[in-house]
């Protein structure tokens, strides 16, 4: 596994992670049955590449060049828009392409941005997830439902302490 931060004006890094969104909205549309229109994601993946700074994070991962999946986090911090938890690390975007799931690969990447969660000072993670292939695949990884729902995006917010 190879691991990628996208960088802002990167033109292949824009265009391996547009690909990779549309299958991530196409998913979450099927899950939510909505339909976001396809014009609007290369919006939403310029977005979340021009918002990436010193407390955000976008990394794409690849086995041999192809791409697999991506996981976009940040640190929350006082003043961020939505609902935050400052100083806990927050997962706001995670895929994994249906081809590659089961084998071990959304493990690793979650552990991956873990580990630049811990190599950043936080002990706290959260993050909310969808009841069809996110929630089973969370609490597999150690966690725990909260009991709340999200006011963003009304699904079941979930949280993991780091050790």
């Amino acid at each position: 596994m190879n691991y990628t931060t996208v960088e802002k004006g990167n033109s292949f890094h824009f265009e391996v992670l547009n690909n990779l969104m549309h299958e991530y909205i196409s998913e979450t549309d099927l899950h939510t049955g909505t339909s976001t229109p396809k014009d609007i994601i290369p919006r939403i993946t310029k977005s979340m590449v021009d918002k990436l700074d010193e407390n955000r994070y976008l990394k794409i991962v690849f086995i041999d060049n192809e791409p697999v999946g991506f996981c976009y986090a940040k640190i929350d911090k006082i003043g961020d828009k939505g609902d935050i938890r400052p100083g806990w690390g927050y997962i706001m975007e995670f895929f994994i392409r249906s081809a590659f799931r089961r084998k071990g690969f959304g493990k690793e990447l979650a552990r991956s941005c873990e580990q630049l969660f811990k190599d950043n000072g936080v002990k706290n993670i959260w993050l909310t997830a969808d009841d069809i292939t996110g929630i089973p695949f969370w609490k597999a990884l150690g966690y725990r439902d909260i009991g709340e729902i999200s006011k963003e995006n009304n699904q079941s917010i979930f949280i993991k302490f780091l050790i």
